[in-house]
């Protein structure tokens, strides 16, 4: 699926009509998250990616494709400093993962199985709604879910 489809994926299944969700293309700030979506005064920036699996269980998801690059994670880890959230939603061929952004530095070198263990929010496809509802909460949450990966 391609960045494009996951974004009108993602929008389509968790924004709702008082939301404002808006896909970023910035070329003058370098690694800036693709989706700012802000919900109930809680606004989160999001990195979509969507990768297919490797074959190998132990190959790293990114290992080839769809690197998050450095200034992704210099951004990501800039963010979280300053006390705003953000995350990865990735799509892949088999997967629906989401993560808290704090997972930048490593999550290149992670397997699908290691990112499954570390985040906040996985399914296999298909997603039914109940399931977009609990990515929506976790958006929505106070919570601080940079401590808990």
């Amino acid at each position: 699926m391609s960045e494009i489809r996951s974004y009108q994926k993602f929008k389509d299944k968790v924004a709702h009509p008082d939301d404002r969700i808006d896909r970023v293309e910035n070329i003058r700030v370098n690694g800036m998250f693709d989706v700012n979506f802000c919900s109930q005064g809680i606004e989160s920036w999001i990195e979509i990616k969507s990768p297919a699996e490797p074959v190998r269980k132990t190959t790293p998801l990114f290992g080839s494709n769809h690197r998050i690059s450095q200034d992704q994670k210099n951004w990501a880890l800039r963010q979280i400093k300053a006390g705003g959230r953000c995350y990865f939603m990735i799509m892949t061929n088999r997967h629906f993962i989401f993560l808290h952004g704090s997972i930048a530095e490593e999550i290149n070198s992670l397997t699908v199985t290691q990112l499954l263990n570390k985040s906040l929010f996985w399914r296999q496809w298909p997603m039914v709604a109940d399931d977009w509802q609990d990515v929506r909460d976790i958006l929505n949450d106070y919570r601080d879910y940079s401590r808990s990966t």
